[in-house]
């Protein structure tokens, strides 16, 4: 029997800038969590704020509020939970009433935070989250912003550790004593789900706390947060004219995708409006060049041309050493015309992080874009603030011997996190933990074509992954495939599955090209070498698979 869940999408949040994308309402098929008993609670909601706990190890905390809540769609009841761990890591927890089943899950933060969200990426996983199964944490990541991009508070020592990974450290603690207290038991299985920040924080948990969670969840992971300044610099100096105005319109833009697709969409074997891995697609822009002496419309200026190479090459030094494992991927084309292009993005991010993120003696406090000097010293200025804010360590042994389960994705024409980062740390992490087959005991990772940043795209396609992450901590079924769901422009209902990576869909020749079904896991003949030619690579001391 399937099951199936009703989910929508609207917009697409990307580094804090909003995507429009095409949306449309799509059933989503869903694994279903495995059936555990009804905890009740020991104690009225209200009387938590009557409750101690300031003696919670490494997090002494303080509930401010407990009220009973009721879900938007009605069908679950919360004590909803407003409380503080010092010196002011702000979260809020939602407490099952009638239907917990033993399991708390900490949702990630986006952007540079400095809020609590309520949402979980893929979308659908909000709906699933809030049927009443979970308790359910946030937190603001230990400060308060004016916006996803703000950075002025990172002057403040202590506040950069809280956002680099000590806040959901501390949040977890403080949120499985409060659960303890209301249930009178502590939960029996941990989870964490976060995009981009929240992927980042996801992998941060992996790797210094790995008996946080049983199970964690990092979408579009921007682990490399000190090194991706790069790309931000580098897209704002070629993606902005010296007025600050987009370099691309959104007609060149489409043009330019348009001309992507028919180059590579085939690449994978099948016609049918995705590029499934773009690494593979190597599309020259200077083809839609225009000619005076030969006049096409519609057709690219040089200017754009130009910054086109210059978004899929990614950030080099002048004698072309990359400081970046990689740029724009192709496929992301339709983001470089609108208002929340990466660029504009970028320019924002960048300049927040070298005045403020930044060490004190590195910060440059006048600091824009247009200074930057795209060198190895420009580099390594980043990365003195990599070991506070990066979680780029490979060797994640400690959460595998926890028993711990490790769920990677990325959406394939994810402007503000193309996958060739990565798909680095992930060949990393498989040379250290002894092979492909090691690593996929315990950390797999999903590529999902057509998608921007944690969630829209050009095909915005929905999936379930909480229910695939349950089933593998509890019930050992490890997820060798995500059945992903997108509403065409037609109104028909497309589901592919994507495989666990390396394994790649294929079809089966014969079939609806819309129906899962018709596509079948193929493992590579070779495993590709997944290390990426940049200064700062996690792999290259590594060997190939």
């Amino acid at each position: 029997m399937r099951h199936w869940v009703r989910t929508c999408f609207a917009v697409v949040l990307a580094v804090g800038i909003m995507f429009a994308s095409p949306a449309a309402a799509v059933e989503v098929e869903v694994t279903p969590f495995p059936q555990r008993a009804i905890i009740p609670p020991v104690m009225e909601c209200e009387a938590l704020t009557r409750a101690d706990f300031t003696l919670v190890p490494e997090a002494p905390t303080v509930v401010e509020s407990a009220t009973i809540e009721t879900a938007k769609d009605g069908r679950a009841e919360f004590c909803f939970v407003k409380g503080q761990v010092a010196p002011q890591v702000r979260f809020e927890l939602r407490l099952p009433t009638k239907t917990y089943t033993g399991r708390y899950l900490q949702g990630g933060c986006g952007g540079n935070c400095g809020f609590i969200g309520t949402d979980l990426s893929p979308s659908c996983s909000t709906q699933r989250a809030y049927e009443g199964a979970f308790a359910i944490g946030f937190n603001d990541g230990g400060h308060s912003s004016s916006g996803a991009l703000d950075a002025i508070w990172a002057t403040n020592p202590g506040l950069r550790e809280d956002f680099g990974h000590r806040g959901v450290h501390v949040a977890a603690v403080a949120a499985k004593a409060i659960i303890a207290r209301y249930y009178g038991t502590p939960p029996e299985f941990s989870y964490f789900q976060g995009c981009s920040n929240g992927g980042r924080e996801g992998l941060m948990e992996v790797q210094r706390y790995p008996d946080d969670f049983d199970g964690v969840i990092a979408g579009a992971s921007n682990f490399l947060v000190a090194e991706k300044v790069e790309r931000y610099i580098w897209e704002a100096v070629h993606g902005l004219t010296e007025t600050g105005e987009l370099v691309f319109t959104p007609e060149a833009a489409s043009l330019l995708h348009s001309a992507v697709m028919e180059a590579c969409d085939g690449l994978d074997g099948l016609v049918d409006g995705q590029i499934d891995d773009p690494r593979k697609c190597a599309y020259d822009p200077t083809a839609l060049l225009c000619d005076p002496a030969k006049p096409r419309t519609p057709c690219l200026t040089a200017k754009q041309v130009d910054t086109a190479i210059k978004f899929y090459q990614g950030p080099r030094t002048p004698d072309g050493k990359g400081l970046f494992p990689g740029g724009a991927q192709y496929g992301t084309e339709l983001t470089w015309g609108t208002s929340g292009a990466f660029a504009n993005a970028g320019f924002r991010a960048a300049r927040g992080f070298v005045r403020f993120m930044l060490p004190q003696e590195h910060a440059i406090p006048g600091f824009e874009p247009k200074d930057w000097v795209f060198d190895e010293a420009g580099l390594r200025r980043l990365q003195t603030a990599a070991e506070t804010f990066d979680s780029k360590n490979p060797d994640i042994s400690r959460f595998r011997e926890a028993g711990g389960k490790l769920i990677l994705w990325q959406g394939a024409a994810d402007v503000a996190a193309g996958p060739s980062a990565i798909f680095e740390y992930y060949h990393a992490v498989r040379a250290l933990s002894g092979g492909t087959e090691k690593a996929r005991e315990f950390a797999r990772l999903f590529l999902i074509p057509g998608m921007y940043h944690c969630r829209g795209g050009y095909l915005p396609y929905e999936f379930d992954l909480l229910g695939k992450i349950v089933a593998w901590v509890e019930l050992e079924q490890a997820p060798d495939a995500v059945e992903t769901a997108v509403k065409l422009p037609d109104g028909a209902t497309r589901r592919r599955p994507v495989f666990a990576y390396p394994v790649a869909a294929r079809y089966k020749g014969q079939g609806d090209i819309n129906e899962a079904s018709s596509f079948e896991g193929v493992w590579p003949e070779t495993l590709p070498d997944d290390r990426f030619d940049w200064l700062g690579s996690i792999a290259k001391d590594l060997p190939p698979l």
